[in-house]
């Protein structure tokens, strides 16, 4: 059995997996935060969303904490497997291969890191209570 290519197969198929979960979170924030007039006029409850207080109050959800760091993991899956798989097509020795995956997971964690310590820092020491 080839399990090099049963392995890419898992990848390709966690890449379709991030691309739907990037267009639903990605559709539920574009509804939320950039279509509210919309929203407004189908129900009169919905408030604007990018006052400073609305801002707050989310950052401070548990819930939208975690659906930006989930966003933000599945994206940068999601672009990273596209770059890699345009480079490994350029470049297509094990030895480059094994590179460009490898930078390419560094850049990911680092990018990752970054994100979700800056989402967890706004969720938990924005008001400086």
């Amino acid at each position: 059995m080839n399990t090099g290519n049963l392995r890419g197969t898992r990848y390709w198929a966690a890449n379709l997996v991030a691309a739907l979960i990037v267009l639903v979170l990605l559709g539920l924030h574009l509804g939320m935060f950039h279509l509210d007039g919309l929203l407004r006029q189908i129900t009169s409850a919905w408030s604007r969303p990018m006052t400073w207080n609305r801002v707050v109050e989310r950052g401070e959800s548990g819930w939208f904490t975690a659906s930006y760091v989930l966003l933000l993991g599945m994206a940068l899956f999601h672009g990273l497997y596209g770059v890699h798989t345009i480079l490994t097509e350029r470049w297509c020795s094990p030895r480059a291969s094994a590179r460009i995956a490898t930078g390419c997971w560094l850049v990911g964690i680092a990018l990752f890191a970054v994100g979700t310590a800056t989402v967890l820092v706004f969720h938990f020491g924005l008001t400086g209570e």
